[in-house]
């Protein structure tokens, strides 16, 4: 089975203004933004402007608009992703990456509404950090190319990883984060990073203040 793919925080314009690469096989199709990053599976905050679902319910899809541009989220035969997506509603939509005659689109894994509107300032913030990492990383790689430069490949932070998402899973309605750590063994510094990570790229999400869940 293919890995999961990290789910991206993205602005509509990276993907709708990016480059579509259609992959073969069960290599995963990707957009290459204008910064050069890869993003097949994306997570967007933006505000529904419209909704529509056929007559026979066997399509659905609400167009997004996050103020950079606007997309569409679409569902085929299933449509309880976008159920609760209402017309003006703020939504939090993770979901695999699509093109279609010449429409990139997002097909929803994930659409939850937000209540809080200063969530879009945040995500903003977020999204302007994550790219400034980013172009960090790349000049690092470009230093080291030349240098023959080796680095260390994280397993310690990887096995952790592993665990924490083991405890995570291991409680059906989520796991409480006092209860992550106290499992974990490990002193809060070391878990609460771990935990940021997990909900900045979409794989776990708060399904209620102080518990964590797995999508």
């Amino acid at each position: 089975m293919p890995e999961r793919m990290t789910a991206k925080k993205v602005k509509i314009s990276d993907i709708v203004n990016g480059e579509w690469v259609q992959q073969e096989g069960m290599d995963p199709s990707y957009v290459i933004s204008k910064s050069g990053e890869k993003v097949s599976r994306a997570r967007i905050l933006a505000t529904v402007m419209n909704k529509f679902i056929s007559e026979d319910k066997n399509f659905g899809s609400v167009t997004m608009d996050d103020g950079s541009d606007t997309m569409r989220a679409k569902c085929f035969k299933d449509l309880e992703p976008i159920e609760n997506a209402e017309k003006g509603s703020l939504v939090d939509v993770i979901g695999k990456v699509r093109e279609y005659n010449g429409e990139i689109y997002v097909m929803p894994e994930v659409v939850r509404k937000v209540d809080d509107p200063n969530m879009l300032l945040l995500r903003e913030l977020e999204i302007k950090k994550h790219r400034k990492d980013v172009e960090k990383q790349k000049g690092r790689e470009d230093d080291g190319q030349g240098s023959g430069a080796i680095r260390p490949a994280g397993s310690e932070k990887d096995e952790l990883r592993r665990k924490v998402l083991e405890i995570i899973e291991s409680g059906k309605e989520g796991m409480e984060y006092s209860k992550v750590i106290e499992q974990s063994g490990e002193p809060e510094e070391k878990i609460e990073p771990v935990i940021n990570d997990l909900l900045s790229e979409g794989i776990c999400y708060e399904p209620m203040p102080g518990k964590i869940k797995k999508i």
